[in-house]
């Protein structure tokens, strides 16, 4: 039963307290030396603008938990079937700047939850009617713990009271009689949880909003139509995040009236830094020569001409050395389509090799022609990409792709692997190459069981006519 007599004030009630508070028919052609070090080759500013980004956040949030722990007055609702209980506690906690309701039994209580907003309830367990068991029952339907904060008051200080109470949802629990500087030390914690609570659900919707935003902008670097009509070829192309932000990225890039560039990109790692970094890229693989790796000028001459594959690469490696604090890397293969002479040059920076296949040939593997970008200090190992050239013949396609796909694994562990990629867009030789690609990522996402993939994926098919 309740305990009808209000408990002598402590002294201390009204002071302050203390809240706790393989390779294909090449050629080598080897582009000119390599560049000097040179400090003025730095990671892009967009990293920097990444980092400070964070920063900020990580200010911003901060300045909130201060300005939580110093919130303590708030809406409560005090509910006990005993009239001298609700008049003690509500004058106390109104004291100390609280406003506060009362309630004299479950059911009143529930009202009045249904039509005011509650930081936190104070709830008898002992009640007629419908007991604070019950009524906590019924407030957890539709708010829980962390929005509605209840703390049930109890005579009882039986360990099993307070289990039941908990497994039902409670934030915590005082007992009769009230020592008040406990309970008014217990409402400001419930208070300052739940703001702090409050402060973090803003902090990760405002982040959603960014992370969102983000990747409309990333989205939007890539072509603009998943089926490119190049002269004498097609290119279609596909592209799947594992996250909101991808460290893969990819382009189609008209050259000229017969030439076209064709890249896929794969920077190590997930999240915001990988994806900078891919957004970084593809601002330097363009169509526009004043700003593009993609075109170069030679000594003495006025007007910039197409980059080689080799010179785009050797020019990204100087562009991007090694960061000992970041440790970011990435793999990318570069490729020329000349449509006209029916050649492909590429060079590899370590990434997957291309696969070429066609009726009248048996699939064929690229290679690698260089190390990822990045990865060791130039000091120590100091590289230079060859350029291989692959002829091709009508009907023959070209496949261009990030890891994601061959290490996609099965339910024990097995790898898709390169070769049973070869094998299936082989299969689909006589498809068209659009309609192809889905159809691969549909066969690899059955392998392995799920419809997520754990890693970016891009894909880019060539199509000679």
């Amino acid at each position: 039963m309740n305990q009808p007599s209000e408990p002598t004030p402590s002294p201390t009630e009204d002071g302050p307290a203390d809240a706790p508070a393989s390779g294909a028919g090449v050629q080598p052609a080897v582009a000119g030396p390599p560049k000097p070090d040179n400090p003025q080759f730095k990671r892009p500013s967009f990293l920097f603008l990444g980092l400070v980004s964070g920063v900020s956040l990580a200010a911003d949030l901060l300045t909130k938990w201060w300005a939580i722990t110093a919130l303590e007055k708030g809406n409560l609702l005090v509910v006990d079937d005993n009239e001298m209980n609700r008049d003690m506690l509500s004058r106390r906690l109104e004291r100390k700047g609280h406003h506060v309701d009362v309630a004299e039994d479950g059911h009143r209580a529930l009202e009045m939850i249904r039509q005011t907003d509650y930081d936190v309830i104070l709830l008898d367990i002992m009640m007629p009617g419908i007991d604070g068991y019950e009524t906590l029952e019924r407030i957890r339907v539709d708010r829980d713990s962390g929005d509605l904060p209840v703390i049930m008051a109890t005579a009882k200080d039986q360990s099993e009271d307070v289990v039941a109470a908990l497994k039902l949802g409670a934030n915590d629990y005082v007992t009769k009689p009230f020592d008040f500087p406990v309970v008014l030390a217990r409402v400001q914690t419930q208070l300052q949880l739940k703001r702090s609570r409050q402060a973090l659900a803003h902090a990760h919707e405002r982040m959603k909003k960014d992370l969102d935003a983000a990747a409309r902008i990333q989205a939007s670097l890539l072509p603009s139509e998943e089926i490119v009509e190049v002269g004498g070829g097609r290119v279609a192309w596909r592209y799947v995040p594992c996250d909101e932000l991808a460290g893969d990225t990819l382009g189609i890039v008209p050259l000229d009236e017969t030439r076209v560039g064709v890249y896929v990109v794969d920077v190590s790692g997930h999240g915001v830094p990988s994806a900078l970094l891919s957004v970084t890229l593809s601002r330097l693989l363009t169509a526009e020569p004043s700003s593009s790796v993609l075109w170069t000028t030679d000594a003495g001459a006025t007007e910039p001409r197409i980059a080689t594959p080799a010179e785009v690469m050797n020019e990204l490696y100087w562009r991007f050395p090694y960061d000992m604090q970041t440790g970011q890397y990435f793999t990318m293969v570069y490729a020329v389509l000349d449509c006209e002479n029916r050649r492909l040059s590429y060079a590899s920076a370590g990434h997957e090799p291309m696969i070429v296949i066609g009726p009248n040939r048996e699939p064929e593997f690229g290679t690698s022609t260089g190390q990822p970008i990045a990865l060791v200090p130039a000091m120590i190992m100091k590289s230079t990409y060859e350029e291989l050239t692959v002829d091709i013949a009508p009907g023959d396609r070209i496949y261009f792709y990030s890891d994601g796909i061959p290490e996609a694994r099965s339910s024990d562990e097995e790898q898709w692997g390169n070769d049973r990629l070869a094998a299936k867009l082989s299969e689909l030789l006589g498809t068209d190459i659009g309609e192809g690609l889905p159809m691969v990522l549909e066969t690899v996402r059955a392998w392995q069981g799920g419809p997520h993939f754990d890693d970016d994926v891009s894909v880019v098919g060539v199509e000679i006519k």
